[in-house]
């Protein structure tokens, strides 16, 4: 029988996902190439199941569980099993979330969610537990902007394993700069990611991609007064991202004339280097 276990659980969702299903049927009802009746597709909705798809093959691959239901994509993963502690899990998992993130930028969209840690039902089929409310009321409630807030109770957790100097160096490390905090709440940082790519040429097509979907949005969006607030939001992120980026933050390792040579460009209307 399943059991209840100690585990990190992250609920995500796709940002405005509701306002495009209209857009889907549309356009699945006006394709009439197949010829049959009763029967239409999206192309578009086709290729982003194909994105879900891929996101839940690297979510199995970094041995998560992973619960899909529309554009809600739910993963779990024990950091405590048998009494052992993975204390570095937890850091795995916002590396794991930034790099979901990332892969969904590529194609447009953008995910939105929250984080939480504690006990949770250990089965295949089921997700169930209080860490999934909490991280789906962080997503709806107050998450706002594409970001993943992360709870207390994670936070707490994560500052308990740096005090007793359980996680190691690298999770130390990582965990320091993968967490913003806007003052009132703390979230992923997913800017830096940056950091999984070794070369520069892969560091800069990475802030490219940020900087033009960015802006592809804010086009989009321009006068929505519900909407392009958050991609402006997004966009201040990112520009202070750049800013440290470019300003003598070694740990980013990146040479600032190859980055003034070769990543020009603006977001929000702000220079970028």
């Amino acid at each position: 029988m399943p059991k209840y276990t100690r585990q990190i659980v992250v609920f995500m969702d796709i940002l405005g996902f509701s306002s495009m299903l209209p857009a889907f049927e549309r356009e699945a009802l006006e394709n009439d190439a197949i010829g049959e009746e009763g029967y239409h597709e999206s192309g578009t909705l086709n290729k982003l199941v194909e994105i879900f798809n891929g996101a839940v093959k690297l979510v199995k691959r970094a041995n998560c569980k992973a619960y899909q239901f529309s554009d809600n994509l739910c993963i779990t993963i024990n950091y405590i099993n048998n009494d052992t502690e993975s204390p570095d899990l937890l850091v795995e998992m916002l590396k794991l979330v930034s790099m979901l993130m990332f892969e969904f930028v590529k194609e447009g969209y953008f995910l939105r969610g929250g984080i939480d840690a504690g006990w949770f039902l250990d089965a295949d089929d089921i997700a169930v537990g209080v860490p999934l409310v909490v991280a789906y009321r962080l997503e709806s409630e107050q998450a706002v902007y594409p970001r993943a807030l992360l709870s207390e109770r994670f936070i707490g957790i994560l500052e308990e394993y740096s005090r007793s100097r359980m996680l190691s160096d690298t999770g130390a490390f990582l965990a320091e700069y993968y967490i913003a905090n806007d003052g009132k709440l703390r979230y992923l940082n997913p800017f830096f990611y940056i950091t999984n790519f070794e070369d520069k040429e892969g560091k800069i097509d990475y802030l490219r991609t940020y900087s033009v979907i960015i802006k592809e949005k804010l086009q989009q969006f321009k006068g929505d007064a519900r909407i392009e607030p958050k991609y402006s939001w997004l966009a201040n992120e990112f520009n202070q991202f750049i800013d440290r980026y470019v300003t003598g933050q070694a740990y980013l390792e990146l040479d600032d004339d190859q980055l003034d040579s070769r990543f020009c460009d603006h977001v929000n209307k702000k220079l970028m280097c």
